[in-house]
C-alpha cells in the first residue's frame, strides 16, 4: 500500500484500504472505517454505497460490512470454485431440507479459509456466518476438514497463523493435539465443532473430493446443540455423508 500513498486516483486508493482493512479484519463498522482509515464520514458513507452496490462488500444485519462474493468470482476463487458452488448449492438446499440445520460449503484458497456458499435453515436461531466469512480452522468443522487430508508440512505451515486462544472451553487451544486430532478427522472420515467456536453450537462437516482423491471443498450443517440430541447426530452425519458423495460424483463425473 506504500507506493499507492501518493496516487494520483485518492479515491481509489481509498476503496482499495477499505477492502484491504475488512480482509485483515473479518468485518467493520462504518466508524472503525472512518477513525482507522481517516477518511472523512461523507466520502466514507459514498465509497461504501459505490462497494456495496457492486457487491465488493455487503452490509450485515448488525451494519457491519464484510466482504462479497463479487471479490470470490473475479480473482479470490478459481473457476472451478465457481462452478463447485453451482453444483452444490442443490445438493445444499436438500440437505437443509432433510435436517433442517444451516449449510455450508467451504474452501482452502492458499493457506486460507472461506465460507464459499451458505443455504440457512427457517429454523436458524443464532445466525454467525456469512458467504466469504474466514474459517477458523482450528474452532470449525469445516476448516478442519480442510487440513485433515493435507501432508503435515503444509497444516504446520497453516497453522502458524493460527491463534489457539480459547474461545470456549472445548476450544482446541494447543497446535500439537490440534495435528493429532486432524488425524482422527481423516481416520473417521469427517469432523465435529463441538462447541468450540460458540458454545450453543454445534457444527459437523465431511469432504467433498475430486478425481485423484483430493479434498476441494468441505461441507457442513449447524444448529442448535439440542438439534444434535437424542440421537439426531447420527441422523445428520449419514444425511451429510450422502450429500457430499452426490456431490462429488457429480463434479468429477
Amino acid at each position: 500500500m506504500d507506493n499507492l500513498i501518493n496516487s494520483k486516483a485518492p479515491a481509489a486508493v481509498r476503496l482499495i484500504s477499505i477492502l484491504n482493512y475488512i480482509a485483515n479484519n473479518e468485518d467493520a463498522s462504518f466508524t472503525d472505517l472512518c477513525k482507522a482509515l481517516s477518511i472523512p464520514k461523507s466520502s466514507t458513507h459514498y465509497l461504501l454505497e459505490v462497494l456495496t452496490t457492486s457487491q465488493f462488500l455487503r452490509q450485515r444485519c448488525d451494519g457491519r460490512y464484510v466482504l462479497g462474493l463479487r471479490l470470490f468470482e473475479l480473482g479470490g476463487l478459481s473457476i472451478k470454485n465457481i462452478d463447485l458452488r453451482r453444483e452444490a448449492i442443490e445438493f445444499m438446499h436438500e440437505l437443509v431440507n432433510v435436517t433442517e440445520l444451516t449449510s455450508h460449503l467451504g474452501i482452502l484458497d492458499g493457506n486460507r479459509g472461506f465460507f464459499l456458499s451458505k443455504v440457512e435453515s427457517p429454523k436458524a436461531i443464532v445466525k454467525t456466518s456469512w458467504e466469504g466469512k474466514k474459517i477458523i480452522f482450528n474452532r470449525m468443522a469445516l476448516g478442519k476438514v480442510l487440513l485433515a487430508w493435507l501432508p503435515e508440512s503444509q497444516i504446520l505451515e497453516i497453522l502458524e497463523e493460527c491463534n489457539f486462544e480459547p474461545r470456549t472451553k472445548n476450544t482446541i487451544t494447543n497446535k500439537h493435539d490440534f495435528v493429532q486430532h486432524l488425524k482422527l478427522v481423516k481416520q473417521q472420515g469427517w469432523a465435529i465443532d463441538d462447541g468450540e467456536d460458540i458454545a450453543e453450537i454445534c457444527c459437523i462437516a465431511a469432504p467433498i473430493f475430486n478425481k485423484r482423491g483430493q479434498v476441494i471443498a468441505a461441507l457442513g450443517v449447524n444448529g442448535m446443540q439440542s438439534q444434535y440430541a437424542n440421537g439426531k447426530k447420527q441422523q445428520h452425519l449419514n444425511n451429510l455423508l450422502i450429500t457430499c458423495k452426490k456431490i462429488s460424483d457429480v463434479i468429477n463425473h
